[in-house]
């Protein structure tokens, strides 16, 4: 029902005409909660900041989270909040795709559909295991009251990223098994794919920049696959100079892509994007390499967002531009 909803929205910093637009938009509508951010806090994400100003502004008990660039459907909210009909779900995870607003190239737009796929691909399939690896923070929901009672995000605010996944597994170490999983197209939010290169680049590095504050199992998991990665990308260049190490690196690719392609055709089923898998191939060519780098630079490079500059060692650093 209408009137047991509450929209807050969060104006971080926004350098366009997003405050005027708020402003118009509260006038119309006096359900709605804004909030302006000015500035940063040193040693706080900024994006935490932002949910936990949204989540003490408003009194529900079932929180729904989006992005700025999401367009979640009408029947996002009814959708999400079905799963709380089980009094025991904590959590609910939600599926999100791109949405592209620019022109590209068919080869581009499918490779990147697919590769985010993924992240939604082990969010679903870890999900009903008791052990969620990851979740899409653009469509995340989850009781006011297990906020409350895992302390927010409290030591999590120091990393830059990871008001979603490492915030998963914060609550699934104190309530495991109590999640659920949002397949259905009506709870589906798409989400704006990266419009530049330079937009790829730096929000692969923010992705990767939380994982040294993963579970120690899920990271032997990480380092297993990535340097599985290595094998394969330095066997397939040693074809000339080896011949049995390039034989080698062959067969495990063939098991690498082998396992990916029955694990993503099951998943695609499930939420009705098999048409993805037809950029599957071309996406497996360079998947080695992409774990590299993006693998090695989500430690040690710097990455931007929201023209800032971020630094990831053990704790973020916020250097001002």
């Amino acid at each position: 029902p209408g009137e047991k909803l509450e929209i807050c929205i969060i104006d971080d910093r926004s350098q366009d005409r997003s405050r005027e637009i708020l402003r118009r938009a509260q006038a119309e509508n006096p359900r709605l909660t804004v909030l302006h951010i000015d500035d940063l806090i040193p040693d706080t994400a900024p994006k935490k900041r932002a949910i936990s100003m949204g989540i003490a502004a408003t009194r529900g008990e079932i929180i729904l989270l989006t992005d700025a660039d999401c367009t979640p459907p009408s029947t996002w909210v009814r959708a999400m909040a079905a799963h709380y009909r089980d009094h025991r779900t904590v959590m609910v995870p939600g599926y999100s795709s791109y949405r592209f607003d620019r022109p590209a190239p068919a080869l581009i737009r499918g490779m990147l559909a697919l590769e985010y796929f993924t992240h939604s691909a082990l969010a679903a399939a870890s999900t009903p295991l008791h052990h969620p690896i990851t979740a899409c923070g653009c469509n995340l929901s989850y009781r006011r009251s297990t906020w409350e009672q895992v302390g927010g995000f409290g030591e999590l605010n120091q990393w830059i990223s990871g008001d979603d996944d490492l915030f998963v597994h914060k609550v699934a170490q104190r309530y495991p098994g109590r999640f659920s999983y949002a397949f259905s197209a009506e709870a589906r939010v798409p989400q704006a794919a990266p419009k530049t290169f330079r937009q790829f680049w730096n929000q692969r590095i923010r992705y990767a920049s939380k994982s040294r504050q993963y579970q120690p199992g899920l990271i032997a998991g990480l380092v297993a696959v990535y340097f599985v990665n290595v094998f394969v990308f330095l066997g397939s260049l040693s074809f000339m100079l080896s011949p049995q190490l390039a034989a080698g690196a062959g067969i495990a690719w063939l098991l690498k892509a082998g396992g990916e392609w029955l694990f993503l055709r099951r998943v695609t089923r499930a939420c009705g994007e098999e048409h993805l898998l037809r950029w599957f191939l071309p996406a497996q060519l360079v998947h080695p390499l992409y774990v590299i780098v993006f693998g090695c630079l989500g430690l040690f490079a710097r990455f931007q967002w929201k023209e800032d500059n971020y630094e990831k060692k053990t704790k973020p650093e916020l250097t001002y531009s």
